[in-house]
């Protein structure tokens, strides 16, 4: 059987995690695409050592896609590149798996980057292709559900609230960059786990100071019912370094990660009642996708492109 054969931009920071999920999952990571010649080396000698990587770097991304002929693309650039990517990957005719935002550039306007991935998602639609976002926990919140499920009975849900916190790794505060990094997911949650919903834009509240960006705001539904969210995300200068926190009602699920048995990153989904092990919620996203099934499709990254930005710009208005 013909194994799937990917290509991935940017393989040298979350990337490289990718490609050992994409090879756990049974498909061949076949190339991959860095900034510089030295950037290349460094990184192969890496994937070598982390999933046995035979293939080939490039540091011209056209040039990998027409000596390869990748059936997946994914791109896990710097985000002032993702659009210039995506679309050279689709012109290719690939199937494309783009890291969170789907656009983001400081230098753009906002109406701008909007245009620009609405602009990506009828590309894909013209060549046939598959755009996605690496929304990873888009697809947590089917487990989340299914554990509220469970321990609540399906007790109608008012309250969502998600709180994501990763390292400063040195960099000094701003509530901008940690919305944007981290922003994305809280939002793909609560796309996934209310479908239907809107925002109500008048409820919206925000707190950016610091390393702390903030949004309260509530989902309607077309019958009127509404569910209060609050999404908190944060750069930590302190351990733990990583928090991943999320609340149904009064319902708490914290995602721990951990190595498993064969050293790839793994989950523990800790509740009141229980604590469930899982495999990384970026596996599973890639899991979905070798299958055919989408967790958040091009025209949910959109949705999810408009909602942060919509909040970032309220929050620069103060």
């Amino acid at each position: 059987m013909t194994r799937v054969r990917v290509a991935i931009i940017g393989a040298r920071g979350i990337g490289r995690h990718h490609g050992n999920w994409w090879t756990l999952e049974g498909a061949e990571v076949c190339a991959f695409a860095g900034t510089s010649a030295e950037s290349v080396a460094g990184t192969r000698e890496t994937l070598q050592t982390l999933f046995g990587f035979r293939g080939a770097g490039y540091v011209d991304v056209r040039e990998m896609m027409r000596r390869e002929s990748p059936d997946i693309v994914d791109v896990c650039s710097p985000p002032a590149c993702h659009a210039d990517h995506v679309r050279a990957a689709l012109e290719a005719g690939c199937d494309v798996l783009c890291e969170k935002p789907l656009v983001y550039d400081p230098q753009m306007t906002p109406k701008a980057m909007l245009e620009t991935a609405r602009a990506l998602a009828q590309l894909a639609r013209d060549k046939g292709r598959r755009l996605e976002l690496c929304a990873q926990y888009a697809v947590g919140a089917r487990h989340f559900l299914e554990l509220y499920a469970a321990h609540r009975k399906n007790a109608p849900i008012t309250r969502y609230m998600g709180r994501l916190e990763a390292p400063a790794r040195g960099r000094g505060p701003d509530p901008v960059r940690v919305w944007v990094d981290l922003g994305p997911h809280l939002i793909s949650v609560a796309l996934a786990a209310f479908p239907g919903a809107t925002v109500d834009w008048q409820s919206l509240q925000t707190r950016f100071a610091g390393y702390e960006a903030e949004a309260m705001f509530d989902l309607i539904f077309p019958d009127a019912r509404r569910v209060a969210c609050t999404l908190f995300t944060r750069n930590r200068t302190e351990d733990p370094p990583n928090i991943r926190h999320f609340a149904f009602n009064d319902f708490s699920i914290d995602v721990e990660g951990h190595a498993d048995a064969q050293g790839a990153f793994a989950a523990r989904l800790i509740t009141p009642g229980e604590t469930r092990e899982s495999p990384d919620m970026m596996r599973l996203l890639i899991r979905d996708y070798l299958r055919g099934a989408a967790a958040v499709s091009a025209n949910d990254a959109v949705t999810n492109l408009d909602i942060m930005l919509r909040i970032l710009a309220a929050a620069r208005r103060g």
